[in-house]
C-alpha cells in the first residue's frame, strides 16, 4: 500500500476550493442579475454542500453566519470532499497498476 502523500492531498484540496469559490461567486453574481443560470449554480452548490449537510441539514458550507464560521464550515466541507476524491484517485491508480 502506498503512503499518504500530503502534497497530492493539498493539491486536490486547493483545486476543489477554487472550483467551489468560482461556483459560489457565479451563484452570487447570477442571482443578483436574475439570470436563469443561477438555478444551475444552486444545484452545484447543493452538491458541493452535501458532505457537511449530512451532519446537519441546516449546515451547508455557505451558511448565513459571520465570515469566520462560513470559512470554517467551508474548509471542513472541502477537507471531507478532498478525502473522498483523494481516496478515489488512489483506488484508480491501484486498479491501473494491477493491469
Amino acid at each position: 500500500m502506498k503512503k499518504f502523500k500530503l502534497k497530492e492531498f493539498v493539491i486536490v484540496f486547493l483545486v476543489l476550493m477554487v472550483i467551489q469559490f468560482i461556483i459560489g461567486l457565479a451563484e452570487i453574481l447570477l442571482s443578483r442579475a436574475n439570470n436563469d443560470l443561477s438555478s444551475l449554480t444552486s444545484i452545484f452548490l447543493d452538491i458541493f454542500s452535501y458532505p457537511i449537510s449530512l451532519i446537519n441539514s441546516n449546515l451547508p458550507f455557505y451558511v448565513s453566519e459571520d465570515l469566520f464560521m462560513v470559512v470554517i464550515y467551508w474548509i471542513i466541507n472541502v477537507i471531507i470532499q478532498s478525502a473522498f476524491v483523494y481516496g478515489f484517485i488512489i483506488v484508480i491508480r491501484k486498479i491501473r497498476s494491477e493491469k
